[in-house]
């Protein structure tokens, strides 16, 4: 077992081992009265331990964007009902992972928190580290107005910031596919010593392909990150910030990478001769 692979373990375990104590803290969530309404708060917090019970196989994904606790309650209304579940994760990045990878383009968008968005019977938001969900079965429109209330109620409640993570602004917008921005945490690429990476889909004329952006890491981390794959193909990084590398991937293609100080780029999904228009975006990012 790698140092990585050991220190990850050590802090899995200090997580467990405060983890009675994160969720009594997290009960001072409360939840907004919304007249008319009554409010059943029976449901237990869950936490990365028992989302399971909740969300069967869908925690696995939730467990791997840093999923801290959930919170639900019931609004009643006669036979009317709206489910408020707040789920909460370790960082803004990460909550806005698990938000970006439910999302869709062709949802109704709006202006909540970081971003809203509506389907027929429910409105899901960001805001900070929290990922927002309400639903309804009824279709009358006093419950879906009473919805939106809630909605609103709810996002005034929650501390965090209403802004998307900065990183995104370093994202060239030519070609740029509208929200196919997405955070991932582990094995980006297929690759785990590849992490905490920002990505985008883009699409020029008849090109497709994809930039990730690493920005969470030093320097000296980048440097470790990019020795590990460039090994592979008998490439190196060098010590410091500046290098330009091109390569074929087994997994994923052709690959074209530009280390800068404070920032790893790198662009899967062109193809040898396009090296041109890798470096046209990599001038982009880094202006």
């Amino acid at each position: 077992m790698n140092m990585k692979k050991i220190w990850r373990m050590i802090i899995l375990l200090l997580a467990i081992s405060v983890m009675p104590f994160t969720a009594t803290m997290a009960q001072d969530i409360e939840f907004p009265e919304l007249k008319g309404f009554n409010i059943d708060k029976s449901y237990p917090v869950y936490t990365p331990d028992n989302l399971w019970d909740y969300i069967n196989g869908g925690a696995d994904s939730y467990n791997a964007l840093g999923f801290s606790d959930l919170h639900i309650a019931d609004y009643e209304k006669g036979k009317n009902s709206i489910k408020l579940e707040i789920y909460n994760h370790a960082s803004e990045n990460l909550a806005f992972g698990i938000y970006a990878m439910e999302r869709a383009p062709s949802y109704d968008f709006f202006d909540l928190g970081v971003q809203g968005y509506k389907e027929k019977g429910l409105i899901h938001f960001l805001k900070g580290e929290y990922y927002v969900k309400l639903t309804t079965y009824s279709d009358k429109k006093r419950i879906l107005s009473a919805m939106d209330e809630l909605a609103q109620k709810t996002e005034v409640m929650l501390d965090g910031s209403d802004e998307f993570p900065a990183s995104l602004d370093l994202f060239p917008e030519k070609g740029k596919q509208q929200y196919s921005e997405m955070y991932i945490a582990d094995n980006v690429m297929g690759h785990e010593f590849l992490e905490d990476a920002f990505r985008a889909d883009y699409k020029l004329d008849d090109k497709r392909f994809t930039i990730y952006l690493f920005t969470e890491k030093t320097d000296d981390e980048n440097r470790e990150m990019l020795d590990q794959y460039l090994s592979r193909y008998e490439l190196s990084p060098g010590e410091s910030p500046g290098g330009k590398f091109s390569f074929k991937d087994g997994y994923n293609g052709y690959v074209y990478i530009e280390w800068s100080k404070g920032i790893v780029a790198l662009i899967s999904g062109l193809k040898e001769d396009d090296a041109e228009l890798a470096n046209e975006y990599f001038n982009s990012i880094s202006d």
